[in-house]
């Protein structure tokens, strides 16, 4: 009798022991799927921004289009170093995790963009010119269509034995829904006939609402400290911090500022500092500036220069950037030396001080 209780309490013993694995292991699969879910949840409909820098507005609007996004003109630029109607900057930065349906905001160089504040014709004598010419080989002299409505600027498109492919959309301050902002190919432009024409077309102010936007305050001059603290009163957040070396100047005062004070930008958005950094003075230093531009490459380009003077031998830059950047860099040296500039690892070009 007593072998008979001692079994049926050791396998009630097995069995307890049983149900709590499989209790236990249930619970931790359940936690796992669900860390997971949860990661996915913090993921999922997110986008990294490509670089839409140096291609055509109508391009880059395109591509903006196509991701899910909205493409809003924060201001126009006049640079010679770039063609007309080309992407010069954006906003959010090329790799920032953004949102579907967030907004993207360009910087456009002048020429065909028609500029901030300008008038918008509305038809009649007002409208541009429509005249357009056949040439005897059979190109087309592409009408100029910007300022037109969309439906005056087809007909004419058509009219001159050209056809419309796309047409995109984007906010704009400054010119009516409706009406053509830019083209490509740009107006006078000599193509063969048949050829297709994209349109930008603005859609009117962008629609947030004024109150949900933040003015950027004035940096300048602050410290650094106080800055941060003005940002956070702000609802903004400090972006990149670079210093600055300046003679006879105090560490961490703010120099410059990006986006620019007066701005309206969403909440949160980052604000970029430049700020000082004191510079002993020491006989016999002298200033190098450099400026050039990268060669064109698919993948970043890691940029490193190195100083060999008589303070030794030292990396002055070390940044990863895209194909055809402009870089920019001011460094000190002392007596005769060599700087050389590495890209990715291999040299790329070199020079006596």
């Amino acid at each position: 009798m007593k072998e008979t209780k001692r079994e049926n309490w050791s396998s009630f013993i097995l069995r307890v022991f049983a149900y709590a694995l499989i209790f236990g292991g249930g619970l931790a699969l359940s936690v796992y799927l669900g860390l997971i879910f949860f990661q996915y949840y913090l993921t999922s409909g997110t986008i990294s921004l490509p670089d839409f820098r140096n291609q055509s507005l109508v391009e880059a609007i395109n591509q903006i289009s196509q991701l899910g996004l909205q493409a809003e003109i924060k201001r126009i630029e006049n640079n010679p170093e770039f063609p007309s109607s080309w992407v010069i900057q954006q906003d959010p930065p090329p790799g920032v995790e953004v949102k579907k349906n967030h907004r993207v905001k360009l910087v456009i160089n002048g020429g065909d963009i028609i500029a901030e504040g300008g008038s918008v014709a509305t038809g009649g004598s007002s409208s541009p010119s429509t005249s357009t010419s056949v040439s005897a080989s059979g190109s087309v002299s592409v009408p100029d269509v910007r300022q037109m409505g969309l439906e005056e600027a087809q007909s004419l498109i058509e009219s001159s034995g050209l056809k419309l492919e796309r047409v995109a959309e984007i906010t704009h301050d400054s010119i009516p829904a409706g009406y053509v902002v830019s083209q490509n190919p740009p107006p006078e432009s000599e193509v063969a006939k048949g050829s297709a024409v994209s349109l930008l077309v603005s859609k009117g102010k962008g629609e947030a609402e004024e109150f949900n936007l933040v003015v950027v305050p004035d940096l300048v001059g602050l410290r650094l400290e106080e800055a941060k603290r003005l940002l956070a009163q702000s609802n903004l957040t400090v972006g990149n911090v670079e210093e600055i070396a300046v003679k006879g100047k105090d560490d961490g005062v703010v120099m410059r500022q990006s986006p620019a004070p007066g701005e309206e930008v969403e909440p949160g958005e980052k604000i970029h500092l430049q700020v000082t950094k004191a510079e002993e003075e020491e006989a016999g230093l002298k200033e190098l500036s450099l400026r050039f531009v990268l060669p064109s490459s698919r993948s970043p380009i890691k940029v490193e220069v190195v100083v060999t003077d008589e303070l030794g031998e030292r990396v002055v830059y070390e940044r990863e950037h895209q194909g055809e950047e402009m870089v920019e860099l001011t460094t000190t040296t002392k007596g005769e030396g060599k700087v050389v500039i590495y890209l990715n690892g291999y040299y790329y070009w070199d020079k006596t001080l």
